[in-house]
C-alpha cells in the first residue's frame, strides 16, 4: 500500500515540477533535473511493483505444477511396492525441498 503512494506521490512531483518549466538559469534546469528524476524514481518504483507481482505469480504455479509432479510421482512409487522406509525417506526430502 504504501510503496504505490509513494510512487504516485513522485509522479505528481514530477508532473508539478516539469509543468511550471521555464529554464532561463542554472537553477531553472535544477527544477528540471529534480523533475525528471522525481519521473525517474516514479517509474522504477511502478516497474518494481509489476515486476514484483508478476515474478510471485509465476513462481506460484511452477511451486504447483512441482507440487503435482512430485506427488504423482510417490503415487507411482507405491504402486510399484518400493519399501516403506525408502518411500518415506524420499516424501521427507521432498518436503524439506518444498519448504
Amino acid at each position: 500500500m504504501v510503496l504505490p503512494f509513494l510512487a504516485l506521490v513522485n509522479l505528481c512531483l514530477g508532473f508539478l515540477l516539469l509543468s511550471m518549466l521555464r529554464p532561463r538559469g542554472w537553477l531553472d534546469w535544477l527544477v528540471a533535473v529534480v523533475g525528471g528524476f522525481c519521473f525517474l524514481v516514479g517509474g522504477w518504483l511502478g516497474a518494481s511493483g509489476w515486476s514484483r507481482t508478476y515474478w510471485g505469480q509465476v513462481m506460484t504455479v511452477q511451486v504447483r505444477a512441482w507440487h503435482r509432479m512430485s506427488d504423482t510421482i510417490l503415487d507411482w512409487l507405491e504402486e510399484l511396492r518400493v519399501s516403506p522406509d525408502n518411500l518415506e525417506r524420499l516424501r521427507r526430502r521432498l518436503e524439506e525441498l518444498g519448504g
